[in-house]
């Protein structure tokens, strides 16, 4: 049996599968690596390509400026929280002076 590199992964009590995709503290959406998703069982579950945490925030970045008023934007931003809070934090920490008055209004 091969070895997992994480300790943490490889714990029985690890989420693996869908139930990880559900736990927004340990989601990273498409940021997974290949090797992760084989590891995870996500496989078939999440697009058949990887996208970084940077790259995933250019794209989100662009999806909340289009929403057009301050409610939609916190909207989308705690849809985005409860889906990967890695990413929903990355986020509001680069933009902070564009998404602070609109989270904490």
């Amino acid at each position: 049996m091969k070895k997992s590199k994480n300790k943490l992964t490889s714990s029985p009590s690890f989420p693996k599968g869908i139930e990880l995709l559900h736990n927004p503290l340990l989601n990273k959406g498409t940021a997974f690596t290949a090797d992760e998703r084989k590891e995870l069982q996500l496989e078939g579950l999440l697009p058949p390509f990887v996208m970084t945490q940077e790259e995933q925030k250019i794209k989100v970045l662009a999806s909340v400026r289009v929403q057009t008023t301050a409610l939609d934007k916190y909207i989308y931003l705690t849809s985005l929280q409860d889906r990967n809070e890695a990413l929903f934090y990355r986020l509001v920490i680069d933009e902070i002076e564009e998404f602070m008055p609109i989270i904490y209004t």
